[in-house]
């Protein structure tokens, strides 16, 4: 979902950044994304810190827009831990493009 949307507007995203920070993204915004989402997960203290960051690089619409889409995602994510959803092949295909390396695991 998330290289369509990138490529849909026009930009260029290394999805390996997501799941493997020391990949450096491509674009100085997906990192203050990273390091605010981060935040917001983990509840860390530089929380305020990293959104201002963001605020001043996206806006009030655009930080609204981003700690939406954690909430929504963590969401989901606690869904599918809770009720076991298998991860298909297909999804376990994908898990190098974002930089999982999942080496003797296969899917269902």
């Amino acid at each position: 979902m998330l290289r369509v949307s990138a490529h849909a507007v026009g930009h260029e995203i290394d999805l390996r950044s997501v799941a493997d920070r020391t990949v450096t993204p491509v674009d100085p915004i997906d990192a203050a994304l990273y390091r605010f989402t981060d935040a917001l997960i983990d509840r860390t203290d530089d929380l305020d810190t990293t959104r201002s960051t963001l605020l001043d690089l996206i806006g009030p619409s655009g930080v609204v827009a981003a700690a939406a889409a954690a909430g929504n995602f963590e969401q989901m994510n606690r869904l599918v831990d809770a009720t076991g959803l298998p991860i298909t092949a297909e999804r376990w295909a994908t898990a190098p493009t974002i930089g999982l390396d999942l080496d003797g695991r296969s899917g269902s």
